[in-house]
């Protein structure tokens, strides 16, 4: 967890939080949460997979992160939100050296997750997803 905090340059207080697993999937729930969680839990808290973060977790840090974030414009916005990848022109500013980023509008509001290969922005998930499900 500390591990995926630092990749994004976030400091936040997590000892209210608590590292659980259920099934093969581990999340991080308030200590408070924990003794609901009794019977068959499907999901609970914000989803960890490895070193990959879950959209809900990229909502959480997105406002303290100070690095590999990347900024995209209007244009950008609204390709990225329906699953489309972004080309540099689009962002306004960030991290550029290849890995994963914290995608953020002008608003700085998260949009999700992509990778920088050193020339597209490459849309892994995003905000429209859910919507694009129900389809």
């Amino acid at each position: 967890m500390k591990n995926i905090l630092d990749y994004y340059g976030v400091k936040i207080d997590l000892s209210d939080y608590k590292s659980i697993k259920i099934g093969k999937e581990l999340y991080i729930v308030k200590k408070d949460m924990i003794p609901f969680l009794k019977g068959e839990v499907k999901a609970a808290g914000l989803k960890v997979k490895d070193s990959e973060i879950s959209i809900e977790f990229a909502f959480k840090i997105a406002k303290n992160a100070t690095k590999n974030k990347v900024i995209i414009n209007e244009k950008g916005e609204n390709l990225f939100l329906y699953g489309r990848d972004i080309f540099r022109k689009n962002i306004i500013r960030g991290d550029m050296k290849k890995g994963k980023k914290i995608v953020l509008n002008s608003k700085n509001e998260c949009l999700g997750i992509a990778f920088w290969d050193g020339k597209i922005l490459k849309n892994v998930k995003d905000r429209g997803m859910f919507l694009r499900v129900l389809d």
